[in-house]
C-alpha cells in the first residue's frame, strides 16, 4: 500500500514539487507562501470556497507575471530601468 500511495502522490503532485522545489531555490519566503495556501486549501473546512479563492490568486499572479516578462513598462508600480546610464563602471585605483 506505501508503494502504490506513493506512485499515486508523485503522479498527481510532481509539478506541484517541482514548483515549490524552485521556488524555495529562489526564495524561502514564498515557497512558505504557496505552502500556506496549499495547506489552507487542503484542510479548510469551507473546501470550495477556499479552491476558488485561491485558483483566482494564483491565476492572478500568473498574468501578473507574464504581463512583467512581456510588457514590464504596463506593469503599475514596476520601476523599469532605462538602457542609458545603467552601466556601472569601475575606476582604477590611483
Amino acid at each position: 500500500m506505501g508503494v502504490e500511495h506513493g506512485v499515486l502522490c508523485v503522479g498527481c503532485c510532481w509539478a506541484l514539487m517541482a514548483a515549490l522545489f524552485a521556488l524555495g531555490a529562489m526564495s524561502i519566503g514564498w515557497m512558505a507562501f504557496v505552502a500556506a495556501l496549499l495547506a489552507i486549501e487542503r484542510l479548510a473546512p469551507w473546501k470550495a470556497a477556499a479552491t476558488r479563492t485561491i485558483a483566482v490568486a494564483l491565476v492572478a499572479l500568473v498574468v501578473l507575471g507574464l504581463a512583467v516578462a512581456v510588457v514590464p513598462e504596463r506593469v503599475p508600480g514596476l520601476t523599469v530601468p532605462s538602457s542609458m546610464g545603467t552601466g556601472m563602471t569601475m575606476q582604477e585605483a590611483p
